[in-house]
């Protein structure tokens, strides 16, 4: 039985794509299955992705098992927060900040979520389709 199998029968809701498998509620179930699995140990999380498409955002979690030697994208929408996954990958928790920052996710869970590249005075999400653009360049200047 291959992976996206495995996934299959443990989770029947995921909808498997040739690149992703998308989730629209078990997401931390998921990958705390695709992690402490022996035979699949899929234990590095490489980044976490996120794409705005104005309806909802996309968030791709790409895993690696070195003892596959394979690699697995794992997909949920959402419109504005979504389950931290900090307690299965702690390195998660810089993505997570960075995407709460950008793009204004909330991470349910993750009780340090803060701005790690804008200023804390900062208001909106600049990476979000309906942000506003405007002059900025005073803001930097303070």
């Amino acid at each position: 039985m291959n992976i996206q199998e495995m996934i299959k029968n443990k989770f029947p809701n995921v909808i498997i794509f040739s690149e992703k498998i998308e989730t629209n509620n078990q997401l931390v179930e998921i990958l705390d299955y695709l992690k402490h699995t022996p035979e699949l140990s899929f234990d590095i999380l490489l980044s976490i992705i996120a794409i705005d498409y104005s309806e909802y955002i996309e968030l791709i979690y790409p895993l690696v098992s070195t003892y596959l030697n394979e690699r697995i994208n794992i997909s949920i929408k959402i419109n504005s927060e979504v389950h931290s996954v900090i307690g299965i990958y702690s390195s998660a928790y810089f993505d997570e900040c960075e995407i709460y920052d950008l793009f204004g996710v909330n991470f349910i869970g993750n009780n340090n979520l803060k701005r790690l590249f804008m200023p804390s005075t900062w208001i909106g999400h600049p990476l979000r389709k309906n942000y506003e653009l405007k002059d900025e360049r005073l803001s930097w200047n303070g």
